[in-house]
């Protein structure tokens, strides 16, 4: 059984240099003031229309960190109880996701770039795809 409430997830402020020759983030790694995880795999979602979705599962043990690099995603994300949205438009912010919740992705254009840093590398066992399954998993 599985206890992580939303009250887990944490936005994450990421440095930002802005200059008139664009702008660069910073990601940092696990240390302090770092992403809180060591980064195992990181991968991106483009080309997603607008109103189209990501997502819809959870991860019995990976932890993520969602950043979007550019444009707008709406992230949906709920413990089997309860549910809160995050509007991720900044690349100066990560969505801090731990194990256990569920997760929805809106992207507002094809032109929504996000990257996903991962603590764990890629095992289609740890996921949760089915919502009956996920809330046998959380116990409820």
């Amino acid at each position: 059984m599985n206890t992580t409430t939303i009250a887990a997830l944490a936005i994450i402020p990421l440095a930002q240099h802005k200059g008139p020759d664009g702008s660069l983030t910073v990601i940092p790694g696990p240390g302090p003031g770092g992403l809180g995880i060591g980064i195992r795999r990181v991968f991106t979602i483009t080309n997603v229309p607008s109103g189209g979705t990501r997502g819809d599962h959870a991860h019995k043990d990976c932890i993520q960190v969602v950043v979007c690099l550019h444009g707008r995603v709406t992230v949906v994300i709920d413990d089997g109880r309860e549910s809160t949205t995050i509007v991720l438009d900044d690349a100066a912010k990560g969505l801090f996701i731990p194990p256990g919740l569920w997760n929805h992705l809106t992207f507002d254009g094809p032109d929504t770039l996000i990257a996903v840093f991962c603590d764990q590398d890629f095992d289609h066992d740890e996921y949760l795809r089915d919502r009956k399954s996920y809330l046998v998993f959380k116990g409820l």
